[in-house]
């Protein structure tokens, strides 16, 4: 578990800092970088997989979003969700493991902004 903390710390720092860096991603949209960064890391250049995360992640946080308007601040914890997610697209892992490496992910890392209280 603890080289996909470190895959994510990783990947989650190039994401905050493409954000950070620009002005033309709204920090709620994090999570649409996640494919792109699953593909760097991978070394992974099919487009029909990358839209295929893509439109997942995006039916994803839909969902999340619907159960609480206020996740969508949540974006380290969706961001995160997303590039993992991008795993289970592409059949490197079940969604069981998908559950285990998230909550020990939560368990180590601090993805949630402060103040920030789900329904």
């Amino acid at each position: 578990m603890k080289q996909w903390l470190e895959r994510v710390e990783s990947s989650l720092s190039k994401a905050l800092e493409a954000i950070e860096s620009g002005d033309e991603i709204p920090k709620e949209n994090m999570y649409m970088l996640a494919p792109l960064f699953y593909s760097q890391v991978n070394n992974m250049n099919n487009e029909q997989l990358l839209r295929e995360m893509s439109e997942e992640n995006e039916e994803q946080f839909k969902e999340d979003c619907s159960h609480d308007e206020n996740s969508k601040s949540q974006y380290k914890f969706h961001y995160v969700s997303s590039f993992l997610n991008c795993y289970v697209v592409a059949g490197k892992i079940d969604e069981m493991k998908f559950d285990r490496i998230m909550n020990y992910i939560n368990e180590n890392l601090n993805l949630f902004e402060e103040g920030y209280e789900p329904y």
